[in-house]
């Protein structure tokens, strides 16, 4: 028995040959024909329920709008997803597209990573503003690119 039948209690009919119990099977190119027809009906209707959501989630979105003074909660989900803490308001630099790069505060540990034929050095970076279980692992060449005053 297969799993669908055993699961709902009858054959499993798919959307290609919807024809009825014990009807006798179409051969040839009739079968073709009504499986092009299924197939752009079930495109037409999933292009209807596309739009139908897309509508409903047009109508609920608006721009956000900040003024001068406005208190703004921001999640950070770079590191360590569902993180929250707070960071006082003056010691944040945000962009003007609202991001925010953290900058490293010192290297904790050092380590290499074998691949097939080669050994990569990375280090264990502490961020302004996080906490030392949110450190993370990052490439030693690109830091040393880009923090160099972090390596002694």
């Amino acid at each position: 028995m297969a799993p669908y039948e055993a699961l709902y209690g009858r054959k499993c009919r798919s959307p290609l040959c919807w024809s009825e119990v014990g009807e006798k099977g179409i051969l040839g190119p009739e079968i073709i024909q009504e499986t092009t027809e299924k197939v752009k009906m079930i495109r037409d209707k999933m292009k209807q329920a596309q739009d139908r959501q897309r509508s409903y989630a047009d109508k609920r979105r608006r721009p956000l709008e900040f003024d001068v003074g406005d208190h703004v909660f921001l999640k950070l989900r770079k590191f360590v997803p569902d993180s929250f803490h707070p960071i006082l308001p003056d010691t944040i630099e945000v962009e003007p597209d609202l991001s925010f790069q953290p900058n490293p505060c010192r290297i904790l540990e050092y380590a290499s990573k074998s691949l097939r034929r080669k050994e990569i050095p990375i280090v264990k970076v502490l961020w302004e503003e996080s906490r030392p279980d949110e450190a993370t692992w990052e490439l030693e060449l690109e830091m040393r690119e880009l923090y160099p005053h972090l390596f002694w």
